[in-house]
């Protein structure tokens, strides 16, 4: 007998298991009421990290360092993730989190506001972009993200359905009119060819192709 519950279970079977620090990581960011990616956006990350041989990874909001852990998994083995977090505590979790998984060696992590750090990243240095910080700010994330990416890179952002919100017309807070521009400016950027996953609380990822000169 055929069930939503049972294919559920055989694709859960195709999932990449946690390790035990990501699961310590997650565990600390529930208890300090982190927001988080879930289990199966961790996973897809992973994938498309691995997808594009991922070298270096910008990463706006660092969390409690779950899904850096997921970025890093999939990234070439000298790879290395450049996080920005705000918030100090954030930050201390999530150094705790790379040097319980040994990878602090592989992360730049730098304190601030998103749209302080981004414009003193290097152009054209970065194979994936992972944005999950304000929603209200990604149409700006976006403007640096173009700049940041190598052409063929990957830009990645989370929250995009953002709890079903950008889909209601009636919703007008900052964050929701924030996630739906930045998905609109997404799919009507010629030089971005992108695709929405309705893993988690929806994942946008999307390839950049800038157009050559004439």
């Amino acid at each position: 007998m055929h069930s939503d519950e049972a294919t559920a279970r055989y694709v859960q079977g195709f999932l990449a298991d946690e390790d035990e620090p990501l699961r310590a990581a997650r565990a600390r960011s529930e208890e300090a009421d982190i927001p988080a990616v879930s289990h199966e956006t961790g996973a897809l990350l992973r994938f498309l990290a691995h997808a594009v041989g991922a070298r270096n990874v910008a990463e706006v909001g660092s969390g409690g360092g779950y899904s850096g852990l997921w970025l890093l998994g999939g990234m070439q083995a000298r790879g290395h993730l450049t996080t920005i977090e705000i918030e100090p505590d954030n930050q201390a979790l999530a150094q705790r989190a790379y040097a319980e998984a040994g990878v602090s060696d592989r992360v730049r992590a730098i304190l601030g506001a998103g749209l302080s750090v981004l414009p003193k990243l290097a152009d054209r240095a970065y194979d994936v972009v992972f944005l999950d910080a304000v929603k209200s700010e990604y149409p700006d994330y976006l403007e640096h993200a173009r700049r940041l990416l190598r052409p063929g890179g990957l830009l990645l952002a989370d929250n995009v359905l953002w709890h079903g919100k950008v889909a209601d017309a009636k919703v007008g807070d900052a964050d929701t009119e924030g996630v739906r521009a930045f998905n609109d400016a997404v799919r009507d950027d010629p030089a971005l060819h992108p695709q929405m996953f309705t893993t988690g609380d929806g994942l946008l990822a999307a390839v950049y192709k800038p157009q050559e000169p004439a």
